[in-house]
């Protein structure tokens, strides 16, 4: 039997009066997804660990599943995903192009997400800070452009070593929105060379005309890097491994996802187009996902499939609309096609979201799809007879951790509710189960 996981990564959120107490998930029409739950089992789990200190993203989720107590920072993972090497001694980290605002006693992180620049314009920033950037002596910077506000800076300097405590201490931008960034800047004498590459790179952007404020909206342009998740490359163990031997496979519009898979050995599809929702672009994109996913199951068996759509815009604004669409739009064409059909043979599918702004649990479900017909999977064990006995009763099984409440037939954020989330390495193991 195939394994399937399918992840909408920023699906799971909170209640917002705005949408009349509902969540972004629960607004959403999202029949594939609510299928699978109806007819699979279903529930609640923690898709990062307690102890994490910043919001998670789609790579701290799949290092969850997977049982890594500890990944790559998001920097190197990004490199890696996005084909850009790291020589020796080369360290990478994310960068936002944001936009500050002076505050009454301090600057504030007034946008994250950089006003929602293009593409075009985020290759121009890019552009104009590698042509206008001045290294210090045995110094190599590089500005890398990843589509829209996200960018990628590279750091080498002959002859000095990086410590971990330079490379720390930078809080992710859409963490601190609305904050005066002062507190949030690393303390360590050791990175200070990172905080005057990002103080730099106000003075450079202040020349910079590419962008401008939109009279509509009164946003300011961008006017700022923001460096996180810096670090170097690791070499973690096969993902294989955990998975029982299993050949797996990565397919995502997230670069740091692709990096998990390359890092860790297994086939992976990097799929063009970028994760923003609405346009053809986009549709492109999850079209091309779900290709990618089919052809992977011909030489893997075991394969996941992320999309960064909700996130994104999760990341970009408090857009309502924007993100229900990029809900539905990965229920419509990424999700539906591949419940509807993964690929030849016996599939077992998990359908995970994710929370990307805190750590409380998020709504898991899982089935078997033999033959077009999705059932409860049949495990071994306790948790088997539940399984049994929810297809025999059609729906209402009974297990730690399994939901047995109305919400079984969509899939929704109160899957969590009134029982104890599973852990990662819980979820994988049940995946996993014959």
């Amino acid at each position: 039997m195939k394994v399937l996981v399918l992840l909408g990564s920023g699906m799971a959120g909170e209640s917002l009066p705005g949408l009349d107490g509902r969540t972004f998930l629960e607004a959403a029409d999202t029949p594939a997804m609510d299928r699978l739950s109806a007819e699979g089992v279903s529930g609640g789990w923690h898709s990062a660990p307690a102890s994490a200190q910043s919001s998670p993203g789609a790579d701290t989720t799949l290092y969850e599943l997977c049982g890594s107590a500890q990944g790559t920072p998001r920097g190197p993972l990004e490199a890696v995903g996005s084909g850009i090497g790291l020589r020796e001694g080369e360290v990478a980290f994310r960068a936002n192009f944001v936009c500050l605002r002076p505050g009454a006693t301090s600057v504030i992180m007034f946008d994250p997400a950089g006003g929602g620049i293009s593409d075009e314009e985020g290759e121009a920033l890019s552009a104009h800070l590698r042509e206008n950037f001045l290294p210090d002596p045995g110094e190599e910077i590089g500005f890398h452009s990843l589509g829209g506000y996200r960018a990628l800076l590279t750091y080498r300097k002959a002859g000095h070593e990086i410590s971990p405590a330079a490379l720390g201490g930078f809080t992710p931008p859409h963490d601190i929105e609305g904050q005066p960034i002062g507190g949030y800047l690393p303390p360590s004498g050791e990175a200070r060379r990172f905080v005057h590459i990002v103080n730099d790179s106000q003075m450079i952007l202040a020349g910079f005309q590419g962008t401008k404020q939109s009279p509509e909206s009164a946003m300011f342009p961008v006017n700022s890097i923001w460096l996180w998740g810096g670090g170097a490359v690791s070499n973690p163990p096969p993902i294989s491994q955990a998975l029982g031997g299993r050949r797996a496979a990565f397919v995502s519009n997230c670069p740091a996802v692709v990096g998990i898979g390359r890092l860790g050995g297994a086939e992976t599809f990097s799929v063009s187009g970028g994760p923003d929702v609405g346009g053809g672009s986009a549709a492109d994109c999850r079209s091309e996902m779900v290709a990618a996913a089919r052809r992977a199951a011909r030489s893997s068996d075991f394969i996941v499939v992320c999309d960064e759509g909700p996130a994104e815009a999760v990341h970009r604004g408090k857009n309502s609309g924007e993100i229900i669409e990029a809900i539905e739009a990965f229920d419509r064409e990424v999700a539906g096609p591949l419940i509807e059909e993964a690929g030849e043979g016996d599939w077992r599918i998990l359908l995970l979201a994710d929370r990307i702004t805190s750590n409380r649990p998020a709504p898991w479900a899982m089935a078997d799809l033999n033959s077009g017909e999705l059932r409860p999977p049949l495990f071994t064990g306790g948790f088997g007879l539940a399984s049994l006995w929810r297809r025999l009763r059609g729906g209402g099984g009974v297990s730690a951790g399994v939901e047995t409440s109305p919400a079984a037939g969509v899939f929704v954020e109160r899957l969590c509710e009134n029982r104890t989330p599973l852990t990662g390495r819980a979820l994988l193991k049940r995946l996993l189960a014959a």
